[in-house]
């Protein structure tokens, strides 16, 4: 087999290692492809040999990738390709970060194992040996059996489907209150505790603190379509891209309730049709003009990134020379994603990225203090709810390198979300937060926000009462971008991937 030893022996170790998967009939069939040996007796020959090896070439890389965590190609050559394509800086970071030292030198050591042994040893039996191991694991794996996930994800959609948070349009308790949705991209507690801010003070001012909410999927526009739809249970990913019934859009309800919303961005909307798929999906406002706006930074395909504190300030002027009673904000920022880095910053892509992300992200939480500041000095009684759309997906895992996030895995999709009060009975930093560790989504919020509408927090009583709290409704972890879900079915989690097939992922994975 020749060199072609180093093919098979580096991919079962990384198969070993957990690294990529590993079909064994496609792997077998290629395995006895490459050891076809071509007649020397033939007059072309050497064109045959050729070809062969270059066939195989493809092959093999075609193979590899079919095995591997990653993207499908398509997905690959569209991103790649997609008019705000990503700056070559961004590639290049992306790829020095996907390489892991340590496994590139015992990679190393298994080629130069086979490049000194190939003409003394055949090591095809020993490739044989190794698939033999894989296919005994996988038959006593089949004989312990499996649950059924699928039947478990029916009934959790079926149960899903019938969930709704009806806003009722009985007369309200208490003082009025403005609404405003803090949409985050790319921060999630597994990014919050690699850089250590996972206990930062900024946490300490919700009145109410999420800690394990599932934003169901790992990319904005999904993200955005389901916040803005909270009022019904989850839906599946390809439901999200038609029209569902009226009662799920959140700020429908809203502005039934009496409430002028409004839409703002601290950047153009322009990437993936963000503005347009959260207006026609979510029923989303027009975004507030940015003309004038500070581009702070820039984002990795170099569009601009505007300054969150002044589009937010510029909002609350808007807001203020409004005469409606009651306003709701959807705002969404994406000054944390990945690639994005300051205007005036050169070679931004040679920094530590978690020593820049964890600047970014300070810098990010002292903008929200100044703006949560300048709603407490107007004297308005505001609720701020303060949701990332995912994390950032910034330590990877052994199936996902960093930045990647196509699987949703739960450290990518269970983010820190907290709701404030701003106003009369609120001091500025909450002393007595409540936590709510169950397993949450969005239509927690939902109900919480219908909660507080017909009993407003703003009360002569400032304590949220105990049946409010006793009945946040809560959600089975389930996440999924297109075409790849995550489930969580008791204490085990089952990928279901691009090769179409369940796969129970090890502990190490979903740490």
């Amino acid at each position: 087999m020749g060199m072609w030893s180093f093919y098979f022996l580096g991919k079962l170790y990384l198969y070993f290692r957990g690294y990529i998967r590993f079909n064994l009939i496609l792997n077998f069939v290629f395995m006895l492809f490459v050891l076809l040996p071509v007649p020397k007796n033939l007059s072309l020959s050497w064109f045959l040999r050729t070809v062969k090896f270059l066939l195989s070439v493809v092959c093999a890389f075609l193979l590899l990738w079919y095995d591997s965590w990653l993207p499908s190609l398509g997905n690959v050559f569209h991103f790649l390709t997609a008019p705000a394509a990503p700056s070559g800086e961004y590639i290049v970071r992306f790829l020095i970060d996907s390489v892991n030292p340590r496994e590139l030198g015992i990679l190393c050591i298994i080629f130069a194992f086979c490049f000194a042994v190939r003409k003394r040893v055949t090591l095809a039996p020993v490739v044989i040996f190794l698939m033999g191991i894989i296919l005994l694991a996988a038959l006593r794996h089949r004989a312990e059996g499996k649950e059924d996930v699928e039947k478990y994800l029916d009934a959790f959609y079926q149960s899903e489907s019938k969930r709704i948070i009806h806003f009722d349009k009985a007369t309200p308790r208490g003082p009025d209150f403005d609404i405003v949705l803090l949409h985050i991209c790319s921060l999630g507690w597994d990014d919050l505790r690699a850089v250590g801010l996972d206990s930062a003070p900024f946490f300490k001012q919700f009145n109410l603190l999420f800690t394990n909410f599932n934003s169901v999927t790992a990319y904005s526009n999904p993200s955005a379509i389901r916040l803005l739809r909270a009022n019904c249970g989850q839906q599946k990913h390809g439901d999200l891209y038609h029209n569902t019934q009226q009662e799920c859009y959140l700020m429908e309800s809203l502005r039934a309730e009496g409430y002028t919303t409004f839409t703002a961005l601290d950047h153009d909307g322009v990437y993936g049709n963000f503005l347009e798929q959260v207006r026609t999906f979510g029923k989303a406002d027009p975004a507030i003009a940015t003309n004038g706006f500070v581009i702070r930074q820039y984002d990795f395909d170099n569009s601009p990134i505007f300054d969150d504190l002044q589009v937010l300030e510029k909002w609350w002027d808007v807001r203020q020379k409004s005469e409606s009673k009651r306003a709701a904000l959807y705002f969404n920022a994406i000054s944390l994603h990945s690639g994005s880095h300051r205007a005036d910053v050169k070679n931004w892509w040679t920094i530590d990225r978690k020593t820049h992300y964890r600047g970014s992200v300070k810098e990010l939480f002292t903008n929200f203090g100044k703006f949560f500041d300048t709603l407490a000095s107007s004297g308005r009684n505001v609720l701020v709810v303060f949701i990332p759309e995912h994390g950032m997906a910034l330590q990877g895992s052994s199936i996902q390198a960093p930045d990647l996030r196509d699987i949703p895995l739960p450290q990518i999709t269970t983010v820190p979300v907290g709701i404030k009060m701003i106003g009369k009975g609120y001091p500025l930093f909450s002393t007595e937060q409540k936590i709510i560790s169950s397993p949450s989504s969005y239509l927690a919020l939902s109900y919480l926000l219908a909660s507080f509408i017909q009993e407003s927090p703003f009360g002569e009583s400032t304590l949220i009462s105990q049946k409010i709290m006793e009945n946040i409704p809560e959600t089975p972890f389930v996440s999924e971008n297109e075409g790849i879900r995550v489930v969580k079915e008791g204490q085990d989690y089952f990928l279901y991937g691009k090769d179409k097939k369940w796969t129970k992922l090890s502990p190490s994975v979903v740490k």
